[in-house]
């Protein structure tokens, strides 16, 4: 069951949604009420057939009413469908959005750092999966709960005895099926023993070279045959059980419906029960089955996914990254300046940086090279405020950057690497990104022009409001890093930060080559590259030792 601390925090969860809760809410009290009224109606329809004295018209009015309420049932369950998976659409996309701005807010050391059961791909999309798993928990209790009362309550009117064994009968036919149900899944519990043969031959396959250089062929083959025949006995036992497992249940409940159709003719001759509440009650325990099966599979089942609450919960509690700089800065000139500094990286396993002092003067274009890349990401971090020296301090301008304030220092640096990805939106709004979102049309356009977009752009079906998503429409590779060029120009930084460890920039392309040149000039830049074409635009090469 739902433990009552995930029980509270999903109703927090849903406590914006009132209305529509209201709704499933209402919805499922409607239709447990259809469902528990319909053996009382089955009874007078029975009735009104058997019995000779009623009239015509009651029949027809008692199939109408039938009608009517199946009618009413599934509008209900409509409703109740829709709200309730509207909950859940609504649910998972606030807790994904909490999730993807705790991300954004965290240290840049936390995805390194963090637990990965905790931080997965998987996470986002199990958020969906886990609220329709709470919510189709809670809505089961509520509807056959309410509808196992109602059915009892409808037996208990017509006739006390067979209420109670009724409820005994259908405990036991709901338990047999939840056994058929567990059978049937025995074979999805034990996935690597179906998944063995394939694996076993890719990988035979794969050294395949080794295998046929030791003569092993036929060790190999006699290898997989036992596997195969492994997985044959496993099927072969899964199925033998699952059929076993139905004849049986066909059996035990065949035998208690018979019994249960003699104590009926018994009632039914001695006049203690019409043919009506014999139907009536033999509809509602069948009717009860359901809710007992559903009620007991909650019961049993093992709430495999509800951990991930867990996960986001602790998620949602780590520190922000922190911002204790009080100094307020504009534009910087761009001096950068090491003092006896020292860092770890990430690993926090050995420092990278150790005692480093160097100054880079404002406007100058820096190269960096050495022997290991955590060095010059290090570095980089450490510029960007990523990560905090342990020992030593470095200043901006003269100012030690732990004391500007994070978001001043940041609107000073941009970091350009050649992979990063365009938003699914216009080339204008990719190129007015983040804090430059809101800029002027004519400042977008004279950056797209200085960064040769225009050319490309012109030639769109709706040139820089062309949408990089749409399907007649291919960007290449270079014309992507103009974009990016664009975008960090019309940020306007002190300090350019170029970074080509994952991806380089097409310099072949002299329209490429020009955006770069006009975005480096007079900007402190710093350069993380191998392709001597970008390494000639420095004015000097920093090796880190």
């Amino acid at each position: 069951m739902i433990e009552k601390h995930l029980l509270r925090r999903f109703i927090a969860w849903i406590a914006p949604y009132r209305t529509m809760v209201a709704i499933a809410i209402s919805s499922l009290i409607a239709v447990a009420v259809t469902t528990s009224l319909l053996p009382l109606l089955i009874k007078q329809l029975l009735d009104s057939i058997l019995v000779i004295e009623h009239e015509l018209e009651e029949f027809q009015f008692v199939l109408l009413t039938i009608l009517g309420l199946l009618t009413l049932h599934g509008v209900a369950n409509f409703f109740n469908s829709y709200a309730i998976n509207w909950i859940i659409g609504k649910v998972s996309m606030d807790q994904r959005k909490l999730l993807f701005e705790k991300l954004l807010a965290l240290p840049v050391s936390y995805p390194e750092e963090a637990d990965p059961d905790k931080l997965n791909a998987n996470l986002f999309s199990d958020i969906e999966q886990t609220t329709d798993d709470i919510v189709q928990i809670l809505t089961i209790l509520g509807k056959e709960i309410l509808t196992a009362i109602g059915l009892l309550t409808v037996m208990l009117f017509l006739n006390w005895e067979f209420s109670v064994m009724g409820l005994l009968v259908a405990l036991i036919i709901g338990s047999i099926m939840q056994f058929i149900s567990q059978a049937s899944d025995l074979d999805q519990k034990t996935p690597h023993l179906s998944m063995a043969s394939p694996l076993l031959s890719l990988t035979s396959i794969k050294h395949i070279k080794s295998i046929k250089l030791n003569g092993s062929q036929l060790q190999e083959s006699k290898h997989f045959c036992n596997s195969i025949e492994q997985q044959r006995s496993l099927n072969l036992k899964q199925a033998t059980v699952k059929t076993f497992s139905k004849t049986l249940a066909f059996l035990i409940i065949a035998t208690i419906l018979a019994v249960f159709f003699f104590l009926f003719k018994q009632q039914i001759s001695l006049g203690m029960m019409t043919v009506g509440d014999a139907g009536a009650l033999i509809t509602a325990i069948l009717m009860l089955v359901l809710p007992v099966k559903q009620l007991l599979n909650i019961l049993t089942s093992s709430q495999n996914r509800l951990h991930i609450i867990h996960n986001i919960d602790s998620l949602l509690a780590q520190q922000n990254e922190s911002d204790p700089g009080k100094v307020e800065i504009a534009s910087a000139r761009g001096q950068i300046r090491f003092e006896e500094v020292s860092a770890y990286d990430y690993s926090q396993t050995c420092p990278p940086l150790f005692n480093l002092t160097l100054t880079i003067q404002p406007g100058e274009i820096v190269a960096l090279a050495s022997s290991s890349e955590d060095q010059e990401r290090t570095l980089i971090d450490l510029i960007a405020r990523f990560i905090h020296p342990t020992n030593g301090r470095i200043l901006l301008d003269d100012i030690d950057i732990a004391t500007i304030k994070l978001a001043d220092l940041r609107a000073n640096i941009a970091w350009l690497t050649p992979d990063t990805k365009l938003l699914n939106d216009t080339i204008a709004a990719n190129i007015a990104y983040g804090t430059t979102h809101c800029a002027m049309e004519a400042s977008i356009m004279k950056v797209a022009r200085t960064c040769h977009v225009t050319k490309f752009a012109r030639e769109m079906p709706q040139g820089l409001q062309t949408r990089i998503d749409r399907k007649d429409v291919e960007f290449s590779a270079n014309q992507h890093q103009r974009i990016l060029i664009a975008r960090v120009l019309l940020k306007n930084p002190t300090i350019v930060i170029i970074d080509e460890t994952t991806a380089v920039f097409d310099i072949h392309c002299p329209l490429v080559n020009q955006a770069l040149d006009a975005l480096i000039q007079d900007r402190t830049t710093l350069i993380i590259s191998s392709q001597p074409s970008m390494l000639s635009k420095a004015h000097r090469i920093l090796k880190l030792t």
